[in-house]
C-alpha cells in the first residue's frame, strides 16, 4: 500500500471514520474516472457527476498533487471499500 496516501488519509480523520472513508471513495472514484483511463470497480456502485469531478474537494486535490500511478490509487480504494463494509458491519455507517 501506497504510504503517502495512507498517511494523508491519517490525516484527514478528525474522528468520523465513516465519513472519512466514504470522502476518500468518492475522491478517488472522481480521480480515477476524470483524471485517469482507469475504471471504478462495477461493485463499488459510483455514478460520475454529469457536472464533473469536486475539484474542490481537499482529497481530490491531493490525489492530483500527488500524482501517483493509477492503479495504486485504485489499490488504496479497494482497501478502503473493505473498511467500509468493515464500517457498516460494525453498524457505524449513517
Amino acid at each position: 500500500m501506497n504510504v503517502d496516501l495512507k498517511n494523508e488519509f491519517k490525516l484527514t480523520n478528525a474522528g468520523d471514520n465513516w465519513g472519512n472513508v466514504m470522502q476518500w471513495l468518492f475522491a478517488i472514484a472522481d480521480y480515477l474516472t476524470f483524471e485517469t483511463d482507469e475504471c471504478v470497480p462495477d461493485e463499488w456502485q459510483f455514478k460520475p457527476s454529469p457536472f464533473g469531478a469536486d475539484e474542490e474537494n481537499y482529497v481530490f486535490q491531493a490525489l492530483k498533487e500527488m500524482a501517483l500511478p493509477s492503479n495504486e490509487v485504485l489499490q488504496f480504494g479497494k482497501v478502503l471499500i473493505r473498511v467500509r463494509d468493515i464500517l457498516e458491519s460494525k453498524g457505524e455507517s449513517y
